[in-house]
C-alpha cells in the first residue's frame, strides 16, 4: 500500500486548511481500501457458528445468532443488570455527556475511561487523506420534531445516542440493555418522548427483540418479542393514534394496538411458501402506508421477489400494489411528505436492488402506492458522471443488499436523494435526470460522507441528515456541502483489537469494523485514521512504540517505523498474503511477550501458522506435521511467555493443537468438556506453560465458553464460577505481573479472577453491557485496555 509520508501529509493538511478543501486522492490511484460486508458477514458466521467449507445459504441477511440464543443473551443480561447494578452505568452512576476528544484522558481508580476514538484529525486512505471524522455505522436518525436540538442517533453495533444541543455533544442511552445493536429507532409523532427501538442490526448484528422508553430514553421497558423475528429493520407509529405501531422484521410485517405492549402477525398473501422479509414502511397520509418486502428471502438463485403493499386502514388490511418489474429484491421506500394531504394522490419512491447487489431502478407511484412507474435509472447517465460512476447504476456497487438510502425533500416532490455505496445521488426532476452528489474520498470535486449509507431524514429547517458506515452527516445547502462534526465525540466504533506499549502507556493503535486502522494522537481520544477498510489485529513494539503493525483482509500485514504515520506491506513470507481462498478474512497477530528484543509475533493463514523475528520485516511459515491435512481453519493462536516453542492453535470443529518444539510438530489436545465448537482463543500461563486456557463463541448457552488444563491439554476442567453462564468469551487474558489474575473478554463485557480461574467477577465500574474482543495489559500490570465491539476502547488502572 503506497501513502503519503508524513511531511507531505503535514503539507498537504497545511494546504486543505488554507483551501477550506481536503486533500484529494488522484484519478489513477489503485491503493484504497473499501470494506467488503458479504465476505464479513460470512466470516463472522464462521467466527460463531464454525461454518467452514459449507456455505451459506443467504449471507446477506441476518446476524450469527439463532433467534433462543438471542433471547438467552437478553436474559443473561438482565441478570448481570441485577448483580451489578451498582456499577454499570446509569444505574450505579450517571452518564455525563461526551467531552472534548482533544482533552487528557486518564484512568484512575477502578474505574473505566472511554479513549474514543471519537475525533479524527484526518483520515488516510491510500494516498487520500481527508480532515474528516467518522464514527460508527448509523441505522437510524431522528430529530425531534418539538426541540429541534434534540437528535437521536441509533448505531449498528453501539446503540442509541441523544444529544439535545444540535450534535454538538452527545450521551449514550442504552448501556445497560444486555445489546448495543440496533435494527430501527422510531419516534411516536404524537409524543417525541416515546421511542421505540428494534434490536438487532439486520446484517451482522446479535440483538432481538423491542423495547420502549416514554421518557426520551432515559429509561427502558422491557424488552418484547415480534413472533420469531430476530431483525426489525422498520417502524412506524400512526400519526394520531399512538396505539398502533407497525415494524417490519426479518419474518414478516407486525401490528400493534396497544402502543407496542403486544404484536400480531399481519397475514400477506405474497403468492410464496415463505415468511416474507419486510424491509421499510413509509406514511403516505391519514391512515395509509406502504411497506416493501422481499416475498422468497431465502432465495438463491433468480431473485426474491421483491413487493411493495399498501393499506388504507393503519395497518389493519394490505393489499399488493402493482407495477414493480419483475428481477427487484430488497426495496426501500419513501413518501414526498407535501403530498400527504390527499393521500390517494401522494408521491412516493421505491429504490430497488437486484440479485447481483446492483440499482434495478428506481420506482414512482402518484397515487399514494397503489401503481408505480419504473423510471429506467439504471441506464441513465449522470449529468457529473465520472471514472469512478458514470451511470445511476453503479450506485451500489454491488451491495444494495446491505446499503439503502432513500428520502424526499419535506417541500419539493421531485427533489429526491438516494445512496449509496461510494455515493449520494439525487433527481431534482423527479426521476428524469440524475446527479452524483458525495463521494467516499471526496473525489470529483463532491464533498466527503463515509461509504456504505443506511438511512436520511430532514429537520425542520430543512437541513438534510444521513447516516453511513462511517456516521452521521448534516448538510445545512441542500446537499452541496455536508459537515462531519456530529461524529466528534461519539464512542460506538465496532473495534476487532487495540494495541499498546510499554514504552509510551498513552500510545494506542485500534482495527475498526469500516474505519480502517488508527492510531492515538497522545493521551486524547482523537485517533487519526493510516489505513482504510477493514482494520483487524494491531500491535505496538513493546520497547520502541514508533513501530507498528496494523492489518487488513486476509492475512495482509502492514508495517510502520515512524509511530503510525506511514505502513507499508510487510507479509514477506506468507504465501497465502491476500488469498481469500486460503487466508482468512479476519487477520489476526500474536506478540510473544517473553521476547524481551518485542520482535516475535505470530499468524496465520487458514493451515499453517506463521512467525515473524523481526517484527514482520519477514515471515517464516512453522510446521505442519500433525495438523489436520483436509478441513483445518485455524481461528486463533497463542505462545507461552516462558518459551517460545509453546504454542497453540485454536482450529474449527472445536479442536485445540499444541506444540512444545516451536511447530515441529503438533499434537491435539484431549476432548473439551460440553465443547460447543467455535474456539476463539489459547492462552498459557506465564510462568508454568503446562497451565492452558481456551476460550469460546459459541452461541449456546447450555455449552461451556472457558476451560483450563494444568497437563498440556491432557484434560480440561470447565471455568464458569462467577463467569455470566452461556455468554461467549472472545478471549482469556493472563496478567504479566501475576499468574494468578486472568481477564475475561465476554460479550457482556470484562470479568476477572484471582484465583487463576477458579472464581471470577465483573471487572471494574462504567463499563456498559458490550461486547468485548480484546483485553491489553501492560508488562508492569499498570493498565488495562479493553477494545469493544460498539462502545470503542476503554481503559482502567488496577
Amino acid at each position: 500500500m503506497q501513502k503519503q509520508s508524513s511531511w507531505q501529509r503535514i503539507l498537504s493538511a497545511a494546504v486543505a486548511l488554507c483551501l477550506a478543501v481536503p486533500a484529494v486522492a488522484k484519478e489513477q490511484d489503485k491503493d484504497k481500501d473499501a470494506d467488503d460486508p458479504g465476505a464479513r458477514r460470512a466470516a463472522r458466521d464462521e467466527w460463531y457458528n464454525d461454518n467452514y467449507g459449507h456455505g451459506n445459504a443467504n449471507p446477506k441477511k441476518g446476524g450469527p445468532f439463532s433467534p433462543k440464543f438471542m433471547k438467552f443473551m437478553n436474559d443473561a443480561a438482565a441478570k448481570e443488570r441485577a448483580k451489578y447494578a451498582s456499577t454499570l452505568p446509569g444505574t450505579g452512576s450517571t452518564i455525563s455527556p461526551s467531552t472534548d476528544p482533544t482533552a487528557s484522558i486518564a484512568a484512575t481508580g477502578t474505574t473505566w475511561v472511554n479513549i474514543g476514538p471519537t475525533k479524527a484529525n484526518y483520515e488516510q486512505n491510500g494516498s487520500t487523506s481527508l480532515t474528516k471524522s467518522d464514527s460508527g455505522r448509523v441505522r437510524n436518525i431522528i430529530v425531534d420534531p418539538s426541540a429541534p436540538s434534540t437528535i437521536y442517533a441509533a448505531f449498528a453495533g453501539g446503540g442509541v445516542w441523544k444529544s439535545t444541543d444540535g450534535g454538538t455533544t452527545w450521551t449514550p442511552k442504552t448501556e445497560t440493555l444486555g445489546s448495543l445493536s440496533v435494527g430501527s429507532l422510531e419516534m411516536d409523532p404524537n409524543n417525541s418522548q416515546t421511542l421505540y427501538l428494534g434490536l438487532g442490526d439486520p446484517f451482522d448484528g446479535t440483538g432481538i427483540g423491542l423495547v420502549k422508553s416514554t421518557d426520551g430514553g432515559n429509561t427502558w421497558m422491557n424488552t418484547v418479542y415480534l413472533g420469531d423475528s430476530t431483525q426489525i429493520t422498520d417502524i412506524q407509529v400512526a400519526p394520531g393514534n399512538s396505539n398502533i405501531v407497525m415494524a417490519t422484521t426479518n419474518r414478516g410485517l407486525f401490528r400493534s394496538v396497544d402502543a407496542g405492549a403486544t404484536w400480531a402477525q399481519v397475514s400477506l398473501a405474497t403468492g410464496y411458501n415463505e415468511v416474507p422479509y419486510g424491509w421499510s414502511i413509509a406514511w403516505a397520509g391519514g391512515s395509509r402506508f406502504v411497506a416493501t418486502l422481499e416475498a422468497e428471502p431465502s432465495a438463491t438463485s433468480g431473485n426474491t421477489e421483491g413487493q411493495i403493499w399498501l393499506t388504507n386502514d393503519n395497518g389493519a388490511t394490505w393489499t399488493r400494489s402493482t407495477g414493480v418489474t419483475a428481477g427487484v429484491e430488497r426495496m426501500t421506500v419513501a413518501a414526498a411528505p407535501s403530498t400527504r394531504g390527499t393521500p390517494t394522490t401522494a408521491t412516493l419512491y421505491a429504490l430497488a436492488d437486484n440479485h447481483a447487489g446492483d440499482l434495478a431502478d428506481l420506482f414512482k407511484s402518484t397515487n399514494g402506492g397503489a401503481t408505480w412507474t419504473a423510471l429506467g435509472a439504471a441506464s441513465k447517465r449522470y449529468k457529473n458522471g465520472n471514472t469512478e460512476a458514470r451511470t445511476v447504476s453503479a450506485v451500489f456497487n454491488t451491495q444494495g443488499w446491505y446499503d439503502q438510502l432513500l428520502i424526499v425533500n419535506p417541500t419539493n416532490p421531485n427533489l429526491v436523494f438516494f445512496g449509496g455505496a461510494l455515493h449520494l445521488a439525487k433527481t431534482t426532476d423527479g426521476g428524469g435526470t440524475y446527479s452524483q452528489v458525495t463521494n467516499w474520498l471526496a473525489q470529483f470535486s463532491l464533498p466527503y460522507v463515509h461509504a456504505d449509507m443506511h438511512t436520511a431524514t430532514y429537520d425542520a429547517a430543512g437541513n438534510l441528515y444521513v447516516g453511513s458506515d462511517g456516521g452521521l452527516f448534516v448538510s445545512k445547502d441542500g446537499g452541496t456541502t455536508f459537515s462531519d462534526s456530529m461524529n466528534v465525540g461519539i464512542a460506538s466504533h465496532l473495534i476487532y483489537d487495540v494495541g499498546m506499549s510499554a514504552a509510551n502507556r498513552d500510545a494506542s493503535i485500534v482495527g475498526l469494523q469500516d474505519n480502517g486502522t488508527r492510531v492515538r494522537v497522545g493521551n486524547t481520544s482523537v485517533f487519526n485514521q493510516e489505513i482504510g477498510g477493514d482494520g483487524f489485529d494491531v500491535e505496538i513494539h513493546p520497547t520502541n512504540a514508533s513501530l507498528m503493525l496494523g492489518t487488513l483482509y486476509y492475512a495482509r500485514v502492514y508495517k510502520s517505523t515512524n509511530a503510525g504515520l506511514d505502513f507499508a506491506s510487510a507479509c514477506s513470507g506468507i504465501t497465502e498474503c491476500n488469498n481469500s481462498s486460503t487466508a482468512p478474512f479476519t487477520t489476526k497477530l500474536t506478540r510473544w511477550t517473553g521476547d524481551t528484543t518485542g520482535n516475535t509475533v505470530f499468524t496465520f493463514s487458514n493451515t499453517k501458522v506463521y512467525k515473524t523475528t523481526n517484527f514482520a520485516t519477514t515471515w517464516t511459515a512453522l510446521g505442519v506435521t500433525g495438523l489436520p491435512t483436509t478441513s483445518l481453519f485455524i481461528r486463533n493462536v497463542g505462545v507461552a511467555k516462558s518459551n517460545v516453542n509453546i504454542i497453540g492453535v485454536a482450529a474449527n470443529s472445536g479442536r485445540v493443537f499444541l506444540t512444545n518444539n516451536g511447530g515441529t510438530s503438533w499434537t491435539q489436545v484431549a476432548a473439551l468438556p460440553n465443547n460447543g465448537l467455535s474456539i476463539s482463543d489459547v492462552a498459557f500461563d506465564t510462568a508454568n506453560p503446562n497451565i492452558v486456557y481456551v476460550a469460546s463463541v459459541a452461541p449456546d448457552g447450555t455449552k461451556a465458553h472457558a476451560w483450563k488444563s494444568t497437563d498440556f491439554g491432557a484434560s480440561w476442567t470447565v471455568l464458569s464460577n462467577g463467569l455470566p453462564a452461556g455468554v461467549p468469551v472472545n478471549q482469556i487474558t493472563v496478567d504479566p505481573g501475576s499468574n494468578t489474575t486472568l481477564y475475561a473478554a465476554t460479550h457482556l463485557g470484562v470479568y476477572r479472577s484471582t484465583d487463576a480461574g477458579a472464581t471470577w467477577a465483573r471487572f471494574g465500574a462504567g463499563m456498559p453491557l458490550v461486547e468485548v474482543t480484546d483485553v491489553e495489559i501492560l508488562p508492569d500490570s499498570s493498565l488495562v485496555r479493553a477494545a469493544t465491539f460498539g462502545r470503542s476502547v476503554w481503559e482502567l488502572v488496577p
